[in-house]
């Protein structure tokens, strides 16, 4: 997806064309790849038989090949995977950008080696999440932790962090964010929901359009409730 936030002089206004595009994936591409699969299935139903064709079943499996994994790849869980990774490094950059653009903007053209220490220390923002927050806290006089809606931020954070470091299991960090989403006996396919303990490293977290949708809500929020904050120290 197109990197929204660096396309918009404002980064806000760019996170959420970004994260309003996410929310339109999660809710239209699943429904068009199951109406798709529903029409070759009804199709394959639907043609004359000699007796020696094979199942039904058989006949859609080889037709869909494995790069649809076999008619029965969960390309839903993909796509939320996708857009909850995508939300975070879109929210991320909005941080980063919106804090460049309250405290960094000087004309360094002629101290080039200021200049290159702010280019080092924005760098180091795109790698490090916690160093960019608590520049917040040094340059700007904000708190980010403090803002009502910071814990879903959390919550976005471990969930991406689980979902690309630990192939999406539970893991002790994310089960230890205040929004933390445990499963429910449905979602295990009719077990009881385990302690924490017996979830970690062994069950995925169930993605849902629900959930997804939640992160993407709460990371603009939370972008809001940043922006409100440093216009409120700059007006102070």
């Amino acid at each position: 997806m197109y990197p929204e936030v660096r396309v918009y002089a404002d980064p806000l206004e760019g996170l959420d064309a970004q994260l309003t595009q996410l929310r339109g994936l999660i809710k239209l591409v699943p429904p068009l790849i199951e109406a798709d699969r529903q029409k070759r299935w009804d199709e394959i139903g639907s043609r004359p038989s000699d007796g020696e064709d094979g199942e039904v079943i058989d006949i859609f499996s080889a037709e869909a090949g494995p790069e649809e994994g076999y008619g029965f790849a969960e390309f839903d869980h993909t796509i939320f995977v996708a857009a909850v990774v995508t939300a975070w490094v879109a929210f991320h950059d909005f941080l980063a950008r919106e804090l460049r653009a309250s405290c960094l903007r000087y004309e360094l053209s002629e101290a080039p080696a200021l200049a290159r220490l702010v280019e080092d220390e924005v760098r180091n923002w795109d790698r490090r999440f916690g160093d960019l927050v608590r520049r917040y806290s040094d340059f700007a006089g904000v708190v980010p932790q403090k803002l009502p809606g910071w814990d879903g931020v959390l919550h976005a954070q471990e969930l991406r962090n689980a979902l690309v470091h630990n192939q999406g299991q539970y893991t002790q960090k994310y089960l230890n964010t205040p929004l933390a989403h445990r499963p429910t006996d449905d979602e295990l396919h009719g077990f009881s929901p385990r302690d924490d303990d017996a979830l970690i490293n062994r069950e995925v977290i169930p993605l849902s359009l629900g959930l997804v949708d939640g992160v993407i809500t709460q990371l603009l929020a939370a972008a809001t409730e940043v922006r409100d904050a440093l216009d409120r120290k700059s007006n102070a």
